[in-house]
């Protein structure tokens, strides 16, 4: 029998800068793969995310990006 599909997996291709994750609690997980810089820190970057569902997590996602996007991160 093949093994069930990996929730995250169909997200994990709209973000590819992320590692994403499903705890045993059902809790969204996302962590960046690149280490963050002390602009991007102080962007209001973080490490990790989590949320309660993949809509919520992506959103979140999304705000990182932009913030990690600002002319002032990343430096």
């Amino acid at each position: 029998m093949p093994a069930p599909p990996d929730p995250a997996a169909a997200m994990s291709a709209e973000f590819p800068g992320w590692a994403l994750w499903v705890s045993g609690t059902g809790r969204w997980w996302a962590s960046w793969q690149a280490a963050l810089t002390a602009g991007d820190t102080a962007a209001g970057c973080v490490p990790f995310l989590h949320a309660d569902s993949p809509a919520a997590l992506a959103a979140q996602i999304r705000t990182q990006e932009a913030l990690h996007n600002q002319p002032s991160a990343g430096a």
